[in-house]
């Protein structure tokens, strides 16, 4: 028996299924992780179509890049089972729906460029001193989003650092809460509160729309 409000949902009214054949198999997948969350299989590859050591390699060669563990065996036994790399991204995309149905906030790519509003006008950033890889500037962003929700963004240029961008009227005091590597923030980012004289003439929009373009820049939008 299942609680009040947990049974399971009906073809018409599977959002998932009605979108598309991706996002319906995007369900199953998810569906699948959480059977394997439920502790229905000891080990997770015991329900695994894959014939043979070599298939279960290829799986875990091709699924190596999917994050959460449940989702990357139901990859792994998809792959097994269709003989087909597009699972892999169905999968990613998988573990990306189920973080926004946990209330999580993600980073996505928006294009090699300054991140920029709706109005193609620079937005306020707040620099780090040493986060200088593309993945710690991602997670950066995801920490730090969460807590504060004026963030809004983050961009990093070749050699350069991370830089944190967020919508007007955000109190860059709060940043002092954390502490990102390689030194932390540069100090006279943080000396403006509120109303830094230097946001004057950016951009007045709290959303990054878009970038300006340059392939020495990347920007992420926090979604």
């Amino acid at each position: 028996a299942v609680g009040e409000g947990l049974e399971q949902v009906s073809d018409a009214d599977n959002l998932f299924k009605l979108a598309s054949p991706e996002l319906a198999l995007s369900a199953a997948l998810v569906q699948q992780a959480s059977a394997l969350r439920g502790g229905r299989h000891e080990n997770p590859m015991m329900a695994s179509p894959c014939k043979d050591a070599h298939a279960l390699d290829e799986a875990e060669q091709a699924c190596a890049s999917i994050p959460d563990a449940d989702l990357r065996a139901a990859c792994m036994a998809d792959f097994c089972l269709t003989e087909k790399a597009s699972v892999v991204d169905v999968a990613a995309l998988s573990g990306v729906m189920e973080e926004r149905l946990s209330d999580g906030r993600v980073p996505l790519f928006v294009g090699h460029g300054p991140c920029r509003d709706i109005g193609g006008q620079a937005l306020r950033a707040v620099r780090t001193k040493g986060v200088r890889i593309a993945m710690e500037c991602q997670e950066l962003l995801r920490e730090v989003g969460a807590a504060i929700a004026g963030v809004v963004g983050a961009q990093l240029k070749t050699e350069g650092t991370c830089e944190l961008v967020i919508g007007p009227g955000t109190d860059v005091h709060d940043f002092s809460d954390f502490a990102p590597s390689g030194g932390g923030w540069v100090g006279a980012d943080l000396g403006g509160g509120v109303d830094d004289p230097h946001a004057a003439g950016l951009g007045a929009a709290s959303f990054v729309a878009g970038v300006e373009k340059d392939l020495s820049w990347n920007c992420w939008r926090l979604d």
